[in-house]
C-alpha cells in the first residue's frame, strides 16, 4: 500500500490526525479471519480521560497496543489498532482518550452508531448476529445510546397536567411496571416497578407537592382511583372506557362458560368455544358473514344474546360523542337498571361497579382527553416485547420503552447505513 492508499484509508476511516501505516489479514480460531488496520497519531493533541484536558504532548506511548472494533471494511470484521500516548494529568499519568474510540466501549464511534442505528430497526439477538458480538454488548450499546438520545427528556415532569396511568407485564406474567404517560404530548414520563400503590407511589413523590397541584387529571382504571384521590385531591379522575368494554367482555365470557358448563357437549357449544372472538370483537369491524354467523349463533341461546346485546349496547354509549352530559348520565343510569332486571349475575356485578363510579366514566367525555393513547402505548409495549422474545433485564426493558414511546425524533433512527 503506497502512501496515497493509505492516507485515503485515514480519509475513508475518519481518522484526521492519524495515518495508516500497515493492513493485515490475522486468523482467528474462534471468530475465523479478522482485518487489522494499524494506524499511528501525526498530529493534534492528547486528551486526558478522565477531565478531558487537552495536551500538547504526551509522555511516552504505551507498550501495548490497543485495538478496538470498526466497521467491516470488505467480508471480514475491522479494528483498528494503535499505541496511544499517556498523559500527565489528574495527579498523576492517564492512558489518553482516542478521538475514534467510543467512551467506555472497545469499538469506534461510528461502530457504536452503526450498531446503535440497527437497534431501532431489528432484535438485539439479530443485530448480535450480524455484528458477530455477544447479546450483552449489544444490549450495552443500546442502552448508552438510549440514554443518550433521552438525556433528562423522560424525567421532565414540571409540566404535567394531564396524565395516565396504567401497568403491563415486562415478562408476560405476574411481573408488572406501571406506566406514567403525559396524555398532552404522549409520551411516557414514568416507568415504575409493580403496579398499583407501589408502582405510582415513587412518581408522585418524585413530582412533589408542588407537582401534585398542578395535575388537573388522571386516566386510569380503578386499581390506582384510592391512591389518586389520597395524593392527588384535586385531580379529576378518568376511568378509562377501554377497561370498560374489558369488565362487560369479561362478563360475557364467564356467562358464556357458566352456560356451557366447561366442555362443550354439543355442535352450538364446541361453535362458540372456537369462535369465542365472534362475541368479543366490536360488530361492525365483524365481515357481514360473520355477522350472520354470530346471529344465527345467538338465536340458539336466549341468555347469551341478552348478554351480548348488553356489551353492544355498553359500548355504542360509551363510544357516543355525548353534548349533554345529563344525557350521558341517563343513558348510562337505564343500562344499569336493564342489567339489574334481568338474571344475568356476571352482568350485574358490571352494573354495581359502573354505578359506583359514574362521575369517573362521564368525566371521560367532558375533558377532552385522548383516551385511547393508554392502550396505544400499551401495544406499542407488547410488541416491543415480543419482538424481543422477553427481556432478561428490566432496567434494558424500560430504556427500551422510554426509546419507543418518548423519542419520536429518535437520532439513531436517522443514521443512514
Amino acid at each position: 500500500m503506497n502512501q496515497n492508499e493509505r492516507d485515503d484509508l485515514a480519509i475513508y476511516l475518519g481518522l484526521q490526525d492519524f495515518e495508516t501505516k500497515l493492513v493485515e489479514v490475522e486468523g482467528s480460531r474462534r471468530r475465523g479471519p479478522i482485518k487489522v488496520v494499524y494506524v499511528a497519531r501525526r498530529s493534534g493533541t492528547h486528551r486526558c480521560p478522565e477531565c478531558g484536558r487537552e495536551h500538547a504532548e504526551g509522555l511516552f506511548e504505551e507498550a501495548e497496543a490497543i485495538r478496538v472494533r470498526d466497521s467491516s471494511i470488505g467480508d471480514f470484521e475491522t479494528y483498528l489498532e494503535t499505541e496511544p500516548m499517556r498523559v500527565a494529568c489528574c495527579g498523576g499519568t492517564r492512558v489518553e482518550r482516542l478521538p475514534f474510540v467510543m467512551p467506555g466501549f472497545r469499538m469506534t464511534r461510528r461502530f457504536f452508531e452503526r450498531i446503535a442505528a440497527l437497534c431501532t430497526r431489528m432484535p438485539i439477538e439479530v443485530v448480535a448476529q450480524m455484528a458477530k458480538l455477544s447479546w450483552a454488548t449489544v444490549a450495552k450499546v443500546d442502552g448508552h445510546a438510549i440514554e443518550l438520545g433521552l438525556g433528562n427528556r423522560a424525567l421532565d415532569l414540571t409540566t404535567l397536567r394531564w396524565i395516565g396511568v396504567d401497568e403491563v407485564s415486562w415478562t408476560g406474567g405476574r411481573r408488572y411496571f406501571t406506566i406514567v404517560t403525559d396524555l398532552e404530548s404522549g409520551r411516557v414520563v414514568w416507568i415504575g416497578d409493580g403496579k398499583g400503590r407501589k408502582g405510582l407511589l415513587p412518581f408522585l413523590r418524585a413530582l412533589g407537592a408542588k407537582g401534585r397541584r398542578k395535575i388537573r387529571g388522571v386516566v386510569s382504571d380503578l386499581g390506582y382511583q384510592s391512591i389518586i384521590a389520597s395524593r392527588l385531591r384535586h385531580a379529576v379522575h378518568v376511568l378509562d372506557r377501554f377497561h370498560i368494554v374489558q369488565w362487560v367482555n369479561e362478563a360475557l365470557t364467564q356467562l358464556r362458560r357458566r352456560l356451557f358448563s366447561g366442555a362443550p357437549r354439543d355442535e352450538l357449544g364446541r361453535t362458540l368455544k372456537v369462535n369465542k372472538w365472534l362475541l368479543l370483537s366490536a360488530r361492525e369491524n365483524l365481515a357481514s358473514h360473520d355477522r350472520q354467523q354470530l346471529d344465527e349463533l345467538m338465536e340458539l341461546n336466549q341468555p347469551l344474546y341478552q348478554g351480548y346485546l348488553l356489551k353492544e349496547q355498553l359500548r355504542g354509549i360509551l363510544k357516543y360523542p355525548w353534548r349533554y352530559f345529563g344525557v350521558l348520565r341517563e343513558r348510562l343510569h337505564d343500562w344499569i337498571v336493564s342489567v339489574l332486571g334481568t338474571e344475568l349475575q356476571e352482568f350485574k356485578k358490571v352494573a354495581h361497579r359502573l354505578a359506583d363510579h359514574l362521575d369517573a366514566v362521564i368525566a371521560g367525555h367532558q375533558h377532552d382527553v385522548p383516551l385511547g393513547l393508554i392502550e396505544a402505548i400499551n401495544s406499542k409495549i407488547a410488541a416491543l416485547r415480543y419482538q424481543a422474545r422477553g427481556y432478561r433485564d428490566p432496567e434494558y426493558f424500560k430504556l427500551k420503552i422510554f426509546q419507543r414511546c418518548s423519542l419520536p425524533d429518535n437520532p439513531w433512527a436517522q443514521i443512514v447505513l
